[in-house]
């Protein structure tokens, strides 16, 4: 109660006693040692090869008819087992006594310090090669692309690793080669070392507890250490206890005692590996649904796989086992990449791309690796010399769904990312004053590209996965034709909306985010598809107008726009300073920084439009680009009005004078008006006098 109280406590992140910690260390350490003092060794260092401990023997269950059969033989094999347990002890004792026995008590002490010895060296092999990429490993670190800094470290783990499982195979192949029993125990655990470092890699790579930035599982830096420890020492002791076996089974120990004592390690590693997926779920009171799903999944897959282990010591057949094996490991791996490359998906779009490239790939590959390891060799439903065409086919099929995932993919991402970078019209909270650029004629037809090539990659990677699958594809063409031409002939509008829409983009007559007047709708081009076009009105409004009904259409956006505009100036106006004036302004206009660079011909003065009775009218113009004409304008109008007033240059006034046909009669009634308004006024002058 004592141990579990302190492992609980251990786990939880709650306060303990040092000597519990130290007593919890010390029976790890005991287990490890013990573990590795009966390491077996064995030429062929495979997993499946350790496990397929039985020798002849292996045959237990595998010519068992009926279900009642099976079951008899298991109770069998564990009534067997169960009454080998008492004498595990004196079991391993005699086992250890025939490996001693060899050379002796003396020459096991001095090949347990030349494999001390040996392990110490390639330790300091792999540290030598971590500090040699100690710079490439900063640089990794610090690389703006995370994705590619995950790679980079990866790969330098990879390498350490590399590093370390050569000199162990050279250790093996001149220092350790020989038949002695004590020689193949350095062997297994040399063996089992390499494997079982492999493996702490790979749950570096996925964890990294010091580097949170390029962890691919996410959690916190405490759950991540927590994890680790358990995954290594579970982990450390199935390697060493699959390596033990073959060794202790050839110098005389009995299979039950084996089988009880596997049985043994998978509970132990079972424990190991669901104790780091509680450490992340304890870590984590608040988790979201995927990060649920991740954690049940865990735990079924550990429970699956000691099930599976526990079946195969019983039955002594671990096939099973290694297919599950076989498939996690693959299915790890893919993640893995998939998770690195999805470090920097979101900013980089070749990151996605490999990302859907591997885990499609994955996909494909596990699906026809189960396919064979469950219906062909475990299950035996479908015969092996059926399966090897059947693979083939699936095969070449799988190969071509790959490229036209890729290839979609591909066209999908590169499409994507030219249309984003296109002005499709004016956004909502955009000033309405400034044009969208219009996008190029390759932009405005990526759309309708990758609706086509879409559907004629989907359709070619149909139609040859059917064929490489063996299906009649005559039939299939035939229906399609006749199928093909019922809706050529009953949907005739959507047949002519799509050939015009054909010939307007031939002409290029629009793209997206010009500004076009179909006759009676006007807009900017907001998207084009196969069969309509959408305009986006100055007001808001969308007008979607299938091709068929277009006529003619006139395009405000292309190549350049010629801006005139008249003035009204008074009568007595002076053209020629009006002239130089506006000369002026032109200039000035075009070295402005932002407004120059939309000029082709500078504002002039045209010449006098007209003269009416109370103004000169002038024609002014200008040629900018067609994107921004109306600011243009407006600035010149601003300008000119500041100019004018400067240089005395006047407007003409809004007053009407009204003069009748007799002028003279009207002035002599204006004199006597006059004469008769004075004479009272000097009247009374003289009386005042």
């Amino acid at each position: 109660m004592q141990t579990i109280h302190t492992v609980t406590a251990l786990v939880c992140g709650t306060r303990v006693r040092l000597r519990h910690a130290v007593a919890l260390l010390a029976m790890v350490v005991g287990c490890l040692l013990q573990a590795s003092l009966f390491a077996p060794a064995y030429a062929a260092l495979t997993a499946e090869e350790a496990t397929r401990v039985g020798g002849d023997l292996t045959g237990i269950g595998k010519d068992l008819g009926t279900l009642n059969q099976r079951t008899a033989a298991l109770q069998a094999a564990v009534r067997k087992i169960a009454d080998a347990a008492p004498s595990v002890l004196a079991e391993l004792e005699k086992a250890r006594q025939k490996i001693a026995a060899g050379r002796g008590d003396g020459e096991l002490a001095d090949n347990a310090a030349k494999g001390f010895g040996v392990m110490l060296g390639l330790l300091l092999l792999s540290l030598g090669f971590r500090r040699l990429t100690r710079r490439w490993r900063l640089a990794c670190i610090r690389s703006e692309v995370r994705a590619r800094g995950a790679a980079g470290l990866a790969a330098l783990d990879l390498g350490q690793w590399a590093v370390f499982a050569i000199g162990a195979y050279l250790a093996i192949k001149f220092y350790f080669d020989s038949d002695d029993p004590q020689a193949l125990l350095l062997v297994a655990i040399l063996s089992a070392l390499v494997r079982w470092f492999l493996f702490l890699k790979f749950i570096g790579i996925a964890l990294r507890p010091r580097l949170s930035a390029f962890r691919l599982i996410g959690m916190s830096d405490r759950a991540a250490r927590h994890a680790r420890i358990w995954f290594a020492a579970g982990t450390l002791c199935g390697f060493l206890g699959i390596a033990v076996m073959p060794l202790l089974l050839r110098v005389g120990l009995p299979i039950a005692v084996g089988q009880f004592l596997v049985l043994v390690q998978g509970v132990v590693v079972a424990i190991a590996c669901a104790m780091g997926v509680w450490s992340y779920w304890v870590a984590h009171p608040v988790r979201e649904r995927s990060q649920r799903v991740w954690l049940w999944s865990s735990w079924l897959g550990i429970a699956l796989i000691l099930v599976l282990w526990t079946g195969g010591v019983l039955t002594l057949e671990f096939a099973p086992y290694h297919s599950l094996a076989y498939t996690l490991r693959i299915a790890l791996w893919a993640y893995v990449i998939h998770a690195i490359f999805d470090l920097s998906a979101g900013a980089y779009g070749w990151y996605r791309l490999v990302q859907h490239a591997t885990s499609a790939g994955a996909v494909l590959a596990l699906s026809i690796i189960l396919s064979e390891l469950w219906l062909v060799e475990r299950l035996a439903l479908i015969p092996m010399a059926v399966w090897l065409p059947i693979r083939y086919s699936l095969e070449t099929t799988a190969i071509t769904l790959f490229v036209g995932f890729v290839a979609w993919r591909y066209l999908d991402m590169w499409t994507e990312r030219r249309l984003r970078a296109a002005s499709p019209g004016l956004a909502p909270g955009i000033d309405d004053d400034i044009a969208a650029e219009p996008a190029s004629r390759l932009t405005t037809l990526l759309p309708l590209v990758r609706v086509s090539v879409g559907v004629a990659i989907l359709i070619l990677v149909a139609f040859l996965g059917l064929s490489q699958l063996g299906a009649d594809l005559t039939t299939l063409l035939a229906g399609a034709g006749v199928f093909g031409l019922a809706i050529s002939f009953g949907s005739q509008a959507l047949v002519r909306d799509i050939v015009s829409g054909i010939f307007f983009m031939s002409d290029d007559a629009f793209r997206v985010g010009e500004y076009i007047d179909t006759g009676r709708l006007k807009g900017t081009v907001e998207r084009v598809t196969m069969r309509s076009v959408r305009l986006r009105h100055q007001n808001g409004q969308i007008h979607t107008i299938p091709f068929g009904q277009l006529s003619a259409i006139t395009n405000f956006s292309r190549d350049w726009q010629t801006v005139k505009f008249n003035l009204r100036l008074a009568r007595d106006a002076d053209l020629e300073k009006t002239r130089k004036t506006v000369k002026r302004v032109g200039q000035e206009m075009l070295e402005d920084s932002e407004l120059g660079k939309e000029f082709l011909l500078p504002l002039k003065l045209q010449g006098m439009a007209e003269i009416t009775d109370s103004a000169l009218v002038v024609r002014l113009k200008f040629t900018v680009r067609p994107s921004n004409p109306s600011v243009v304008q407006r600035e010149a109008l601003k300008r000119l009005h500041r100019a004018f007033a400067q240089d005395g240059i006047e407007f003409a006034a809004g007053v009407i004078t009204v003069q009748p046909a007799g002028v003279p009669a009207l002035a002599a009634v204006h004199g006597a008006a006059a004469v008769s308004a004075v004479a009272p006024a000097a009247a009374s002058a003289d009386g005042v006098a």
